[in-house]
């Protein structure tokens, strides 16, 4: 009788570490990734706070996506994709934010506290020039601060499974390691610039497309003609005219700004990138 009571206490012993294994793994590995802090590079952007600069910056927030996310007038926004979470309302951060955060913010994926940012799309940014961002926040600066930080990131069992799967990542990280797009060299550079700060979003700032596949690799523009380009870019609609589902509301909130002389190099350059030959086929020429 007393054996069997014992082989019933581990069994049950056994259950219940069973049971509670996998929430506790869970626990430390999300709570590891979750309390890491990285390097603060420094930043000796200053906003541009010229009249020209202002007018760029507002321009640049809507090209970006910035009204997307932290919504028409800067004042945050709620996703509840992949996680709830709120896109900072960036005029309560006025009060609080050098331009060195927000800089760091942008294109580090990177808090003050050198913790690391979630959903902000700073990879796409990364490669964004010095004058661009100082325009921005001179933009920025411009406004009048307004309404209160946005709530926390709350990480619950769901979100922590997902940090642990890999399927939601901190963005410092991947912002550290996004490699830029090809470079064709001097002629294409206005264009391949374009392309990975308007297109690095979704298609990834090597343009090679996202990992879901919703984004394609942008060397689907080959189908386009330039004056079917055009349309994409202006209307958000297809080769044969079709409405598209993505890029038929980004065209109107964020493309359709873009100027001739800004969509001509664009399309040249997705031309040239689409036709450069690879790295397989320079080695097997070189051999």
């Amino acid at each position: 009788m007393i054996r069997w009571i014992k082989w019933a206490g581990l069994v049950a012993v056994v259950a219940i570490a069973a049971y509670y294994a996998r929430p506790v793994y869970v626990w430390l590995a999300s709570e590891a990734v979750l309390d890491r802090r990285y390097t603060l590079p420094r930043s000796l952007i200053r906003a541009d706070k010229s009249r020209d600069g202002i007018a760029r910056g507002a321009r640049l927030v809507r090209l970006a996506g910035c009204t997307g996310c932290h919504g028409a007038n800067l004042l945050g926004k709620k996703f509840q994709q992949p996680i709830p979470i709120w896109a900072s309302n960036l005029r309560a951060l006025l009060r609080t934010y050098s331009d060195e955060d927000f800089d760091r913010g942008i294109r580090r994926g990177l808090r003050p506290d050198a913790s690391s940012l979630w959903l902000m799309p700073s990879q796409a940014y990364v490669y964004m020039r010095d004058g661009d961002v100082a325009a921005l926040l001179g933009y920025l600066r411009a406004l009048t601060p307004s309404g209160r930080e946005s709530p926390v990131p709350e990480f619950d069992r769901a979100a922590r499974e997902k940090i642990v799967s890999g399927e939601l990542q901190p963005i410092a990280p991947l912002a550290m390691g996004t490699m830029p797009a090809l470079d064709l060299g001097p002629r294409y550079s206005g264009g391949r610039y374009i392309a990975m700060f308007a297109c690095g979003v979704c298609h990834d700032t090597e343009l090679t497309g996202s990992d879901d596949g919703s984004a394609p690799d942008l060397d689907i523009v080959t189908r386009y003609s330039r004056a079917e380009f055009f349309g994409l870019m202006r209307k958000g609609i297809g080769p044969q005219g079709q409405k598209l589902r993505i890029m038929g509301p980004l065209a109107r909130q964020r493309f359709h700004i873009l100027q001739d002389w800004e969509i001509d190099p664009l399309y040249a350059y997705l031309i040239a990138r689409a036709k450069a030959p690879s790295l397989d086929q320079i080695s097997g020429a070189i051999r």
